[in-house]
């Protein structure tokens, strides 16, 4: 369990506006998530009973990921990891979204006095989320196994989305050489992923939003996955921009594991 004067957290820099600021697991199992997550990263977990039971990952006491039980109306769909984006104002990027044909799933609305969140869909039916933050933070771990390395949208319109993508989180976008890839970015920096292959991903579970968590060794976290009770959906392999695998946990959500060293270094 979280022992929060164990640790000396960070005090993270602003996350600048449209850029990931949360991912967290909405699963039927969060204890059993809890357990696999802590034994495959080495996350420890801060438990809020009075919101119905979240629990908010840390790893060296820096905050990562957070883990939800479905809200009381049930889980829609599959159990599945969300990506939310920060938002300066989360009721005009609710509008802008709307009027550029995507859709209000939840909220916004406000949680406590950590923020402001909201559920959206793209127009593709991609699901992601905004958060307007007050006191929470976002992420705070820069360093170690198991922090936000990527995230990317598996769709079958990517110029759609990355037309949509553009508008809503204020991002240039640039295509990769190798088929219909394009990395959204602010001043240059790269910090999202747009990619038109998402037939390729439907086999696994993938299409939609996709996190990747960083690990020091890939085979040997997708090792661990499997002791711990995860299955292998896409065994590690190498490609331009480091080592991967596709992984889900006991409950079925889909990620994956990345080490972002070039192959071969």
């Amino acid at each position: 369990m979280f022992q929060p004067q164990t640790f000396a957290p960070v005090v993270p820099p602003p996350i600048a506006a449209g850029e990931p600021i949360w991912v967290d697991l909405i699963t039927p199992a969060p204890q059993a998530a809890r357990d696999f997550y802590a034994a495959l990263f080495g996350w420890e977990y801060q438990l809020w009973e009075e919101m119905g039971g979240y629990a908010t990952a840390h790893r060296a006491g820096n905050k990562v990921a957070g883990i939800s039980p479905p809200p009381p109306q049930g889980l829609k769909g599959s159990p599945g990891w969300r990506v939310s984006f920060a938002s300066e104002d989360i009721h005009a990027d609710a509008a802008r979204i709307a009027a550029l044909g995507g859709h209000t799933e939840s909220g916004p609305m406000q949680i406590g006095n950590q923020g402001h969140m909201g559920q959206f869909s793209d127009p593709d039916g991609a699901s992601f989320g905004l958060w307007q933050d007050d006191r929470h933070g976002g992420f705070a771990a820069y360093d170690g196994p198991g922090r936000l390395v990527w995230a990317e949208v598996n769709t079958r319109n990517a110029e759609g989305a990355v037309d949509f993508y553009a508008s809503v989180l204020g991002a240039t976008s640039t295509p990769m050489p190798q088929g219909t890839y394009h990395t959204l970015q602010h001043g240059g920096q790269s910090f999202a992923g747009v990619s038109g292959n998402a037939q390729n991903w439907n086999a696994v579970g993938a299409a939609g939003w996709m996190v990747y968590f960083y690990a020091d060794d890939v085979d040997q976290t997708v090792q661990r996955a499997e002791q711990a009770g995860g299955k292998v959906l896409v065994p590690p392999f190498d490609m331009d921009f480091g080592r991967m695998a596709v992984l889900s946990d006991p409950a079925g959500a889909v990620f994956s594991v990345m080490n972002p060293r070039p192959a071969g270094a």
